[in-house]
C-alpha cells in the first residue's frame, strides 16, 4: 500500500545542505515517572536541530518506517510493539525535509495504541494494556533513510523509564465510569429504535465538563476531547447513515471548543496537552496563532508554534498545486 503524504510536499525543497553545523537530536518523554493502570500514556517525540545550519532528513512521523520503538519490562522481557507501517511516495526531485536551525518537529501519540499486552475480551479505551510494572522505552529514528546522497544516520533518544502502579479506589471508579461511557458508543441494543449510542456524545460532553470543573488536570481529558469525540460505534453509524440521527460534529461545537482550549491552558506543560494541541491544529489552524503566543515557552506553546508552521506550509503547498 502506498499513501501520499501532503506534508512531504509542503516541506520539500530541492537542495539538501550538509555540514558539520548540522546537529539533530531525538528526544522522547511521557511526562511522568509514575502512572496508574489504565491512565493514558502520552508519548511526545521531538526532533530538534541544535546546529546553526539547516538539517535535512527523511519524513519524521511516528508510525512511518524510519521511526522504531522497543519496550521492555523491569524483568527484561519485551512488550509487544505494533507500530503501523506507512509507505510514503515522494516526488523524483525530493531531497529530504528541512529542519531549520533551532527548530523542532514534534509528534504526540498514545502509547497504549502502539504497544502493550492484548486485552482479553470486552471493549476498552485503548488498543493495548500496560499492567502494573516498571517499563523502559527506546525510540530510534533513521534520519537519512531514503534521502539521496546522505550517509546512514540513526538517532537514539535517551531511554524513558516509568512505572505503572495499581489503581486507587477512586481511580478504579473513574476508569470504570469512563469505560462504561465509552462502551455506550458500541452498544448494539435498541429500545424504540434508539440505542445507548445515540446518547453517547451528550453523556461524554457532560462528563468532560463536570470533570474539568472538578479536576482540570485529569489525564483522561485530552484523550476524550480528541479520540472520544470522533468515535462512532456501529449502531450510531447505521442510524446516521439512515438519516435517523444527525451527525455530531465536535469541530463546530462551541462547548467542545471551549473545553479543549480550557484543558490546553490548564495542562499546557504536559504531554497530554501537546496531544490535544496537535489534534486541534488539524481542524482549527486558525486558533494556533493565538495559542502559540498565550502558551509561551511551555510544551503546548512549542507544539502550537510547530503546528502553525506546518499549517502555513500546507497552505502554501496547496496554493501552488495545479488546479
Amino acid at each position: 500500500m502506498i499513501r501520499t503524504a501532503l506534508l512531504l510536499g509542503a516541506l520539500t525543497t530541492t537542495r539538501p545542505l550538509t555540514g558539520l553545523a548540522q546537529q539533530l537530536k531525538l528526544s522522547a518523554e511521557v511526562g511522568k515517572a509514575e502512572l496508574f493502570e489504565g491512565e493514558p500514556i502520552y508519548l511526545l517525540v521531538r526532533l530538534q536541530n541544535l546546529g546553526t545550519d539547516t538539517a535535512w532528513g527523511t519524513f519524521f512521523g511516528a508510525g512511518t518506517l524510519p521511526f522504531t520503538m522497543a519496550v521492555t519490562r523491569e524483568n527484561g522481557n519485551p512488550v509487544p510493539v505494533r507500530m503501523p507501517f506507512v509507505d510514503v511516495r515522494v516526488g523524483l526531485d525530493w531531497r529530504g525535509d528541512p529542519v531549520p536551525p533551532g527548530a523542532s518537529v514534534m509528534n504526540t501519540l498514545v502509547l497504549q495504541d502502539l504497544a502493550g499486552d492484548e486485552w482479553h475480551g470486552g471493549r476498552h479505551l485503548f488498543l493495548f494494556h500496560f499492567p502494573p510494572a516498571e517499563y523502559e522505552v527506546h525510540v530510534e529514528f533513521a534520519a537519512h533513510l531514503g534521502v539521496p546522497r546522505t550517509a546512514p544516520l540513526t538517532l537514539r533518544a535517551a531511554p524513558i523509564i516509568f512505572r505503572i502502579r495499581a489503581r486507587t479506589v477512586t481511580e478504579e471508579a473513574e476508569v470504570s465510569e469512563v469505560e462504561s461511557m465509552w462502551q455506550m458508543d458500541w452498544d448494539t441494543t435498541s429500545v424504540g429504535g434508539q440505542g445507548p449510542g445515540a446518547a453517547y456524545k451528550a453523556a461524554l460532553i457532560e462528563w468532560i465538563g463536570k470533570r474539568f470543573g472538578e479536576h482540570p488536570d485529569d489525564p483522561f481529558l485530552p484523550f476524550l476531547l480528541d479520540n472520544g469525540m470522533y468515535s462512532l460505534g456501529p449502531t450510531l453509524m447505521r442510524q446516521i447513515e439512515a438519516g435517523k440521527l444527525p451527525r455530531f460534529d465536535p469541530d463546530t461545537s462551541e462547548v467542545v471548543s471551549w473545553l479543549r482550549l480550557g484543558v490546553i491552558e490548564r495542562q499546557k506543560s504536559s504531554t497530554g496537552g501537546t496531544r490535544l494541541v496537535q489534534a486541534l491544529s488539524a481542524r482549527h489552524p486558525d486558533q494556533l496563532a493565538a495559542l502559540r503566543t498565550t502558551l509561551g515557552s511551555t510544551l503546548c506553546g512549542e507544539m502550537a508554534r510547530y503546528q502553525a508552521q506546518v499549517s502555513r506550509q500546507l497552505q502554501r503547498s496547496r496554493s501552488t498545486q495545479p488546479r
